[in-house]
């Protein structure tokens, strides 16, 4: 038997074909991850934030020195009654040191006819130009801007403030008017060549500010070591003037033996010659201590210093000299090592040129920079 027929029987009719609408279940809370379902249980789910202490009104500061204020009566322009009124204004404006007037010079016509005459302004141009100094308070960067007077005639700002000071050197050279103090003379061609000389160092290559750079560089090495090079050139100077008296000492000597020598040599070569020999290896004017054993005479010639020796080296190879004479007798000798000192000597006067080109090279651009300054 269905359940149809048994609702037949029982007179209860059809069943309703719309299904009842189940109840939602309430929202509970899931278990979070890493928590452990015995904790959840028993605090009921996740414990509660801490509470936000509340935030209070800041204290009034009263350290802060107040502002002081007065009184001040004023009329309200839109009363015909001249009804004063009062209201309260901060006694000392703070911006109010910032409104500087500038002392602006004036003249009359007859002072323009007998003083400020230029046949390149006229009177208009000129009260032109005095309007704009008092509306921009001379500043004369915004005045070049704002110039409009003729569209064909370009003024330019060296223009407005050679005009400019003209007529206060002339106003207050003919009657004392201007200020008190007048400003310095604008040298028109002064500033045209201070503006080039910055235009050609603004347009400098790379190359031109590197050189610069290794020239300032220079000058630094060169000015923390001055007393060095002071010491240094004072003793080349010493050495200098002792190699010279040691030239001169030498060709004294040589002129000397040579007159008294030639009649001794006349009676004594045929009885001296073995004695010649030997005398003639020895270094004129010198006297050497002799060491025990067979020795060369090169052996006596003087060590250069390491640090000049390569030099010295590659001009002897140039002048095809070898490092040691092949022969060293006693004038072969002398010979060699007047040539080593006087190619020493041409190195040291070599550096002092280089030197003195380097401190002239300074030296004109501490002056450009002067001149630069000056104009400036």
């Amino acid at each position: 038997m269905s359940g149809s027929d048994i609702r037949d029987i029982l007179q209860l009719g059809k069943r309703s074909e719309t299904p009842q609408q189940r109840k939602p279940k309430p929202a509970t809370e899931k278990r979070p991850e890493k928590y452990n379902r015995e904790v959840f249980s028993l605090t009921g789910g996740l414990t509660p934030s801490a509470f936000v202490p509340p935030t209070y009104k800041a204290k009034f500061n009263a350290k802060k020195k107040s502002t002081p204020w007065v009184l001040q009566s004023f009329q309200n322009p839109a009363r015909s009654d001249h009804l004063e009124l009062q209201h309260w204004v901060k006694a000392n404006y703070p911006f109010a040191r910032y409104e500087k007037q500038s002392n602006i010079v004036q003249y009359t016509d007859k002072e323009y006819e007998k003083y400020l005459k230029d046949h390149t302004w006229t009177k208009e141009e000129t009260d032109y130009l005095i309007d704009l100094c008092k509306q921009y308070h001379l500043r004369f960067q915004v005045i070049a801007d704002r110039y409009q007077f003729d569209p064909k005639r370009h003024r330019s700002i060296d223009d407005l403030k050679e005009r400019y000071s003209n007529i206060q050197q002339k106003l207050h050279k003919a009657e004392g008017k201007g200020v008190s103090a007048p400003l310095a003379t604008f040298d028109k061609a002064r500033e045209l060549e201070r503006k080039h000389a910055l235009r050609i160092l603004y347009n400098r290559t790379k190359e031109e500010e590197q050189e610069e750079a290794e020239l300032l560089t220079e000058v630094k090495r060169i000015e923390q070591n001055q007393a060095k090079l002071a010491k240094e050139r004072e003793n080349l100077q010493e050495l200098l003037r002792q190699h010279q008296l040691s030239i001169t000492a030498s060709n004294k000597k040589r002129a000397t033996s040579s007159t008294g020598s030639k009649e001794k040599k006349k009676k004594r070569k045929s009885s001296n010659d073995k004695k010649e020999l030997a005398t003639e290896d020895l270094r004129p004017g010198v006297t050497e201590k002799l060491t025990p054993g067979v020795y060369v005479r090169s052996q006596k010639l003087p060590v250069m210093k390491t640090s000049i020796q390569p030099k010295v080296i590659k001009v002897l190879n140039e002048l095809s000299i070898g490092t040691r004479p092949m022969m060293p007798t006693a004038s072969v000798c002398e010979s060699f090592e007047r040539l080593e000192n006087s190619i020493v000597t041409l190195f040291e006067l070599k550096k002092v040129v280089d030197k003195m080109e380097i401190e002239h090279r300074v030296e004109k651009k501490q002056d450009i920079d002067d001149h630069d300054n000056s104009i400036e």
